[in-house]
């Protein structure tokens, strides 16, 4: 795998990139109820011996690729040596969604997997930089060499996260819909409904004193797959969520009657109680309960393929899952909400109000969108309809904003 001189706790530069590589993973756990228990594996340090590091790695990947009660991934199926770590993290994570075929999206991620696969130097800010601006003529002179690991790193994710953001609106979207960035409209931030900006003395002013000054990730969310659901059945756009339930034709086996329960649960704001995993998603766009023979065929193929994955090291056997939009939309919230909530615990333990907002994150999207939309032809664009302007609004900085 990876360069095997390296302990990645020997400076915080190297927890930094641990912390950054075992996202992808720790994050596809929070989707999945039946694996939480590894939670706390993942993010405790690993052991410091090599052969205890393959042990516990030996252990969450085996419960990731199979629920067999006999292990199909072993202590000498995983091939780190002491402070190693995975060579694909972002990758993988693209073929599990079926994501690999698009060309750009996928050339990226490799760019930032390279990143997380070696100590940081200066070669590496300046090659990411050149590859954004070249490509998608991004500038930020905050990326730099003299930027800290943790920015970088945090500046590789949230490239990836954005990429996934234009990727997936074109792919499923764009023909039909103008984009927004999903990401910006799931990120904790101030409510747009209770703040105004003032450009001439570049402040913002409270208007509306009621309630939460911000956002809720998992209630934006929920917002959203409530449009995507009415447009899907009337091929227009609600005017306002009143009502908008009442307007759907779902297809979720609800014979305990919990629906209304479920969204209002999921709607507020206590990080304890809104998590929607992606089990979650799929009951409610009507998907859960396809596990027809075919689709266990598919699933079945995809653990086989991470088990030999794991064992070749060759990241083109990891294949087998059909693109998802879903589950993609679903990895650029849970990337959000997980950031909500550790905000939510901290606030509530310091009994503060506050919010962790990236401004950069806008600009990202933006530039990787304008990419995607000159592929689109003018005549598609013109056609287009808009979002609803109650998520047009949450999708967008408050300085954009007439």
């Amino acid at each position: 795998m990876l360069d095997n001189s390296t302990n990645v706790y020997d400076t915080d530069d190297e927890k930094q990139r641990y912390a950054y590589n075992m996202l992808p993973t720790y994050l596809s756990m929070k989707g999945l109820p039946e694996t939480k228990h590894l939670i706390k594996q993942v993010t405790k340090s690993p052991s410091k011996k090599a052969y205890r590091q393959k042990i516990q790695f030996a252990h969450i990947f085996n419960e990731l690729a199979t629920r067999q009660a006999y292990p199909h991934i072993g202590m000498n199926d995983i091939k780190l040596e002491k402070g190693e770590l995975s060579s694909h993290p972002y990758e993988s994570l693209l073929r599990s969604f079926g994501a690999e075929t698009a060309t750009e999206l996928l050339t990226h991620t490799r760019i930032i997997d390279a990143c997380l696969s070696q100590r940081l130097h200066d070669q590496l800010i300046i090659d990411f930089k050149d590859y954004m601006f070249e490509t998608f003529g991004y500038e930020d002179s905050e990326l730099n060499t003299n930027m800290s690991a943790e920015s970088f790193y945090l500046h590789l994710v949230l490239s990836f996260i954005a990429h996934l953001d234009a990727c997936v609106h074109h792919a499923a979207y764009s023909e039909k819909v103008a984009p927004i960035s999903l990401g910006w409209l799931f990120m904790q931030k101030l409510d747009p409904d209770k703040w105004q900006y003032n450009h001439e003395q570049d402040n913002y002013h409270l208007i509306n004193h009621n309630g939460s000054p911000f956002t809720c990730t998992s209630r934006s969310f929920i917002h959203l797959l409530l449009t995507v659901l009415y447009f899907q059945k009337h091929k227009t756009m609600p005017t306002s969520l009143y009502g908008i339930q009442d307007k759907i034709d779902w297809k979720v086996e609800d014979e305990e009657g919990r629906l209304d329960e479920f969204i209002y649960k999921k709607s507020e704001r206590d990080s304890k109680r809104n998590w929607l995993s992606l089990e979650d998603v799929f009951w409610l766009v009507g998907m859960k309960d396809s596990a027809k023979d075919e689709t266990n065929e598919i699933l079945m193929n995809w653990r086989q393929s991470f088990i030999k994955y794991i064992k070749t090291e060759d990241i083109n056997d990891l294949k087998g899952l059909q693109p998802n939009a879903e589950a993609i939309i679903w990895f650029i919230y849970a990337f959000f909400q997980n950031i909500y909530e550790h905000t939510d615990k901290s606030n509530k333990a310091n009994k503060e109000q506050s919010c962790v907002t990236y401004d950069d994150y806008y600009g990202l999207w933006e530039s990787i969108t304008d990419y995607y939309e000159s592929k689109i032809d003018k005549n598609i664009k013109a056609e287009r309809i808009q979002w609803p302007q109650y998520l047009i609004k949450q999708a967008m900085p408050i300085k954009r904003m007439t």
